[in-house]
């Protein structure tokens, strides 16, 4: 079955040159067996620096040592960081493990991680951007803004570190009562990429040291500045107009922020109701916030490297490297929306859906970005099968927000999951009617609609949604194989329904599905040779899904090869087919075994299915 998942983001997409290079870690000698992986990569970013020493000869405590590898993998990082502490404490002389526990307890916002900064910066060469940030947070928690500025201009040298530092530096001065050197620094940059955020933190930095006119002034430059809505400076200048008693300016500003954004007309009236508070209103704060805009800027950086050709970190990398951010940004200010919401988009982006369910369940429902947790929630429950789950929370959401588009679509998605087609019906009439207002109608959910029909046995109104479809999008090769295909299942106008199967294929040739469609039309039209070449090919590429092997079969027997048809046709039964699938090789296997074919009864010849659903690599129906 095939099923929209939306990745939601509610972030300004920005680009920056980011340079991460990468550490290693050593396992404690003796530590690896023949059944062990190594331990993956220290975080990419420069958060680590190179050590000559070689792990001596000690204690090892290899149980602690794999289960910390175990949890890396799993993306358990508080689990991790007490195994690396217990294999360090060990084998004291490691500190490559005392590191790992060091970056481990980093991510997992462990407070465990401030007295083992103290100790990798004593460790030659040990000093390191992440030690001396952990510092100045800490610092920075305790209110010692003179000791926090230090720590922070010692990772002042790194090249990532070099683009928040002014923001840093800056909220320190704020905090100590110098508001105006701290604004002047950040207005006077000039040509960097992140100026229009240099002027937010400024026209912030300038509201909470209560210098309201300038704090306007700085918020409209910034406005002018933002290729689109971002979302901590609407927030922003919202409150700051609402607080100068432009209340409608403020509200049309703030609608049209959730106008551009499907995902955050979730929130839309929480947004709404929460729209005189400033989202920054302390050093600590702001700091938190520099933190989440410097993970932002990796995780994009990584994803350009990705789309690249050009040799560099990887994602993975530069994925750890946000993490580390968000968790700085979560240790300052634990309740920061907007960090859970992209670290949990991170954790289920690497497969760790449990840590991510956690991440947004830690996000409570006061905050006015609930609504936008909730709908990732529900993603990450359908997408790992926890669909009763999904249901709930979906169906909650889609009447908390009076029907918003988004969440009814996601509700009907997960009622086709769960097959209830009539529910599924019901809640895409909801999302079409609603788009068709909006004029934000599109091919995908008129073609959701037609899948849910077409399960449903409504064919006149499945046809008619895929033909509306197909106006749209006229090149669209899932459409067209969707109807062509349904058609020849009802022997339907087949010399049209042939037409869009070859459109289909022209447009993408390497489609198991499309060339299986494509040569069940011809087998059913006599074109018994040319049908089976395809479905062959079709057969080749997708062993395991039932309905090609079925219409090989089919082919096979109309070609008179009767002993080949039925073992395809036990083929396709031992593959767990659908039950309308199932029915139709039952069928198959009864008319070969009444024209005396024995070895229609003769199961065994199907080789042995693994539990569980068939793959659906050549579906039809999605």
């Amino acid at each position: 079955m095939l099923f929209c998942r939306l990745l939601p983001t509610v972030f300004l997409l920005l680009s920056a040159s980011v340079l991460t290079p990468c550490a290693s870690a050593a396992a404690p000698k003796g530590a690896e067996t023949s059944q062990t992986a190594p331990p993956e990569k220290a975080p990419g970013t420069p958060l680590q620096t190179k050590s000559d020493a070689q792990p001596a000869a000690g204690h090892i405590d290899s149980g602690a040592f794999l289960t910390a590898v175990v949890a890396t993998h799993q993306g358990d990082d508080l689990d991790a960081a007490r195994a690396f502490r217990a294999a360090a404490a060990a084998d004291p002389t490691n500190q490559d493990l005392l590191k790992q526990a060091f970056i481990r307890s980093v991510l997992a916002g462990d407070p465990e991680a401030v007295p083992l900064a103290r100790v990798t910066a004593k460790l030659p060469e040990g000093q390191s951007i992440i030690s001396s940030l952990v510092l100045g947070n800490d610092a920075t928690a305790r209110g010692d803004w003179t000791e926090a500025a230090r720590f922070y201009q010692q990772a002042g040298a790194d090249p990532m570190a070099h683009l928040i530092m002014p923001l840093l530096q800056a909220w320190c001065q704020q905090a100590q009562h110098h508001a105006d050197e701290a604004i002047a620094s950040l207005t006077h940059i000039q040509g960097s990429v992140l100026v229009p955020f240099y002027t937010l933190h400024a026209a912030m930095i300038a509201q909470t040291a209560g210098q309201t006119a300038r704090a306007g002034d700085l918020f409209a430059q910034a406005a002018k500045m933002m290729p689109g809505y971002d979302l901590l400076l609407t927030r922003s200048q919202a409150a700051w107009l609402w607080s100068q008693g432009q209340q409608d300016k403020a509200r049309t500003l703030m609608r049209g922020m959730i106008q551009a954004d499907p995902v955050l007309a979730l929130a839309g009236a929480q947004l709404q109701a929460t729209i005189s508070h400033f989202p920054v209103t302390s050093a600590q704060s702001g700091i938190a916030r520099a933190y989440v805009l410097t993970a932002f800027l990796l995780r994009q950086q990584g994803r350009q490297q990705g789309r690249s050709q050009h040799p560099g970190p990887s994602d993975h990398q530069f994925d750890e490297a946000s993490r580390l951010m968000l968790g700085f940004a979560l240790g300052l200010d634990p309740h920061l929306a907007e960090a859970r919401l992209m670290l949990a988009e991170i954790q289920d982006d690497e497969g760790h859906q449990t840590a991510a369910r956690e991440t947004l369940l830690r996000i409570p429902q006061t905050d006015p970005l609930y609504p936008v947790a909730a709908f990732r929630l529900a993603l990450v429950d359908g997408s790992t099968g926890h669909l009763d789950e999904a249901r709930t929370i979906l169906t909650h959401l889609a009447q908390d927000t009076g029907g918003q588009g988004l969440a009814v679509r996601a509700l009907g998605n997960t009622l086709s999951a769960q097959k209830d087609w009539k529910g599924a019906i019901t809640a895409y009439n909801q999302a079409v009617t609603q788009a068709t207002a909006s004029k934000t109608l599109d091919w995908s959910l008129l073609f959701l609609r037609a899948v849910a029909y077409h399960e449903a046995g409504d064919w006149p109104r499945a046809k008619a949604d895929l033909q509306q479809a197909l106006k749209m999008a006229p090149d669209e090769p899932l459409l067209l194989n969707f109807l062509g295909y349904s058609m020849v299942e009802r022997k339907e106008n087949l010399g049209e329904a042939e037409a869009l199967l070859r459109k289909a294929a022209d447009l993408d040739p390497q489609d198991a599905a499309i060339r299986d469609s494509l040569g069940w039309v011809k087998v059913e039209q006599g074109d018994l040779a040319g049908g089976t070449a395809l479905l062959e090919r079709a057969a080749e590429q997708t062993p395991e899904d039932p309905e090609v092997n079925y219409h090989l079969g089919e082919a096979y027997w109309r070609a008179g090869r009767q002993s080949e048809a039925v073992d395809q046709w036990n083929v396709a039964l031992g593959l767990h087919p659908e039950p309308t699938d199932e029915a139709l090789i039952r069928a198959a296997l009864a008319r070969a075994s009444a024209a005396g074919i024995n070895k229609a009864t003769q199961q065994q010849s199907a080789p042995p299915a693994e539990s569980g659903p068939a793959k659906s690599g050549g579906k039809h129906t999605p």
